[in-house]
């Protein structure tokens, strides 16, 4: 599965799978690399084929789906005119963590 950096999924939402965003459970940084995981619809029930061969060997954890980062993406853009890939970075380990989206 190709590996893409936060920074590559936040500026290039749009281009990324329509799955959920797989990361290394350390302290992410905007370089950090992850994967998305294939449809799970394509696989049978009890397969796990279709997440990041990551997420067995390394301990990977699902961060947001495409759809939520989009999300999360909107929300800040309507709270804050020119928010820059960092405060991208900032709301979605505020998501992450809290279930909930960053207030400015």
């Amino acid at each position: 599965m190709k590996l893409y950096s936060i920074r590559e999924v936040i500026e290039n939402i749009g281009q990324m799978p329509e799955s959920w965003f797989y990361l290394p459970p350390t302290d992410w940084e905007l370089d950090t690399k992850g994967a998305f995981s294939l449809d799970s619809w394509d696989f049978p029930p009890d397969s796990t084929d279709y997440l990041p061969p990551q997420v067995a060997s390394e301990g990977w954890i699902a961060s947001l789906d495409k759809a939520l980062i989009e999300d999360v993406i909107s929300n800040l853009d309507q709270q804050m005119a020119g928010a820059k890939t960092d405060d991208y970075f900032r709301a979605f380990r505020f998501y992450y963590e809290n279930d909930a989206f960053l207030v400015i």
